[in-house]
């Protein structure tokens, strides 16, 4: 059975269809929204809001080939209101463990890239709040930038721009913090500026 086929199931009735959508779609939606807020269980607490306004607000979408872009607007709505009522930063936990590649890592490899995905996360973390949601759903959840739009409500241009300038500033506060770990600015009488 495929997503449409479940779409329609569940606007027929079908309470299986939507089990199954719920178990398609769950642990795409936790990391989602954990993106956006930066808290575990806020995280849940957003999935679970979002499958519930889904599944009452399912029978209202009347092109279930566009459920995706359709429930995504909805997790990432509900997901932003989460991340204004809390305002604070919390420990990142490994969230992207499932699209690491499979195979033996030496310790040193596994604490390493743990600890890439962590600094590249925080800065992500410091984007606003629109650049940030933007490279959240093309990196991390795999949508298209005319998905993007959909859920944003924005034109496809504005996504690909706010990637554009997303990956200009993430590029500029990675070379930064490089720099100072190899002590460039150390080295050349800079401190001060730091």
């Amino acid at each position: 059975m495929n997503e449409t086929d479940l779409i329609i199931g569940i606007q027929n009735g079908d309470p299986d269809a939507f089990t199954k959508l719920y178990e398609l779609y769950k642990n795409k939606a936790v990391r989602t929204a954990y993106l956006i807020t930066g808290n575990r269980t806020s995280a849940e607490d957003v999935a679970q809001e979002a499958f519930v306004k889904c599944y009452l607000e399912i029978g209202k979408l009347q092109n279930p080939e566009r459920f995706r872009t359709w429930f995504y607007r909805l997790l990432v709505r509900t997901a932003w209101r989460y991340a204004e009522i809390e305002k604070r930063n919390v420990p990142v936990e490994d969230v992207f463990e499932d699209s690491k590649p499979s195979g033996v890592k030496s310790t040193e490899q596994v604490y390493l890239d743990a600890e890439t995905s962590s600094i590249l996360f925080e800065q992500i973390r410091k984007l606003d709040k629109k650049k940030r949601t933007t490279v959240m759903l093309f990196y991390y959840s795999e949508l298209s930038t005319k998905e993007i739009a959909q859920v944003m409500g924005c034109l496809e241009g504005t996504v690909k721009s706010r990637l554009h300038f997303a990956r200009k500033i993430l590029k500029s506060n990675l070379e930064i913090l490089k720099m100072k770990e190899d002590g460039y600015y150390e080295k050349a009488g800079c401190e001060s500026v730091l």
